[in-house]
C-alpha cells in the first residue's frame, strides 16, 4: 500500500544538529504492530515521534497527519506494521503487512560500542543499526548488543531488560524511550530499577528482548567478543 504524505510549511526541510539531512533517510521515524484495529499504546508512539520532530527539525507533525494515522490503524483488519516518517518537510505514513514475530531473541555482541549519534531518537541512526543487525543475523542471532563501557545499553532494534531475582533492570541511558518497555514494566510484580548491567554479568540474567513487533521475548542465547566461551 502506497504511503500518504503531508507537506509541512514551504520551505521547511528536516535537519540534523543543524545540517540537512540526506533525503536518502528520514529523520525520524516509528513503527509499532496493528492487529484488527488495534495497537498497543499508539498514542505513546506518536508522542515520542511527535517529541522527536520538534526537537530534531523544530517542525512537529500535523494533527490532521496523526489523525489520519489513527484512522488507518483503526481500519486495519489483520495484522500491520505500519510506519510514520518525517522525510525532506514531508510526514509520511506507509501500511505494511506485519513481518514474522519470533518467540525467543539471541543476541550477538559485537567488539566496537555504541557509535550512535542520537541514541534517544528513532531515526537519524538506523542505517546503521538494521546494518549492525544483519551483521547479527550472519552470526547466526537475531540482534546485535549495543553497549557503552562495558554496559549494555540497548539492541539495535529493541530494549533489553534484565532480572536480578524480583527486581526488573532497565539498563540507564542515554537510549530509545521505548513504548513496550513502559507498557510491559507496568505489569512487572516487584521492584522495577535503572542499574548497570556490564556485559560479563549480562549471560548469567535473565533477559528479555522488547519492540513493538515481537512484543517481549525472552533471550536465550549471546554470542560475540564478550560472551561466555
Amino acid at each position: 500500500m502506497p504511503g500518504d504524505h503531508h507537506q509541512g510549511p514551504a520551505g521547511a526541510r528536516p535537519r540534523r544538529g543543524g545540517v540537512p539531512v540526506s533525503p536518502a533517510h528520514p529523520v525520524v521515524l516509528d513503527s509499532w504492530l496493528v492487529r484488527d484495529g488495534r495497537a498497543a499504546g499508539l498514542e505513546l508512539h506518536l508522542e515520542r515521534f511527535a517529541a522527536s520532530c520538534r526537537e530534531l527539525t523544530g517542525q512537529p507533525p500535523s494533527a490532521s497527519f496523526l489523525d489520519e494515522v489513527r484512522a488507518a490503524c483503526a481500519r486495519a483488519r489483520g495484522e500491520w506494521f505500519p510506519k510514520i516518517e518525517a522525510r525532506e518537510g514531508r510526514w509520511e505514513l506507509t501500511m505494511r503487512p506485519a513481518p514474522a514475530r519470533r518467540a525467543t531473541t539471541t543476541l550477538w555482541i559485537p567488539e566496537h560500542p555504541d557509535g550512535r549519534s542520537h541514541p534517544g531518537h528513532k531515526g537519524p541512526d538506523m542505517p546503521a543499526l538494521l546494518n549492525l543487525r544483519e551483521r547479527a543475523r550472519a552470526h547466526g542471532a537475531d540482534d546485535a548488543v549495543l553497549h557503552r563501557d562495558g554496559a549494555v545499553v540497548e539492541a539495535a532494534t529493541a530494549t533489553l531488560l534484565f532480572a536480578r531475582g524480583r527486581t526488573l533492570i532497565r539498563p540507564p541511558g542515554p537510549r530509545l524511550p521505548s513504548v513496550t518497555e513502559r507498557l510491559w514494566a507496568r505489569s512487572w510484580p516487584g521492584p522495577v530499577r535503572t542499574q548497570a548491567v556490564f556485559l560479563e554479568e549480562a549471560p548469567s540474567l535473565r533477559c528479555w528482548a522488547l519492540s513493538s513487533l515481537h512484543g517481549a521475548t525472552e533471550v536465550v542465547g549471546w554470542w560475540g567478543a564478550s560472551a561466555p566461551r
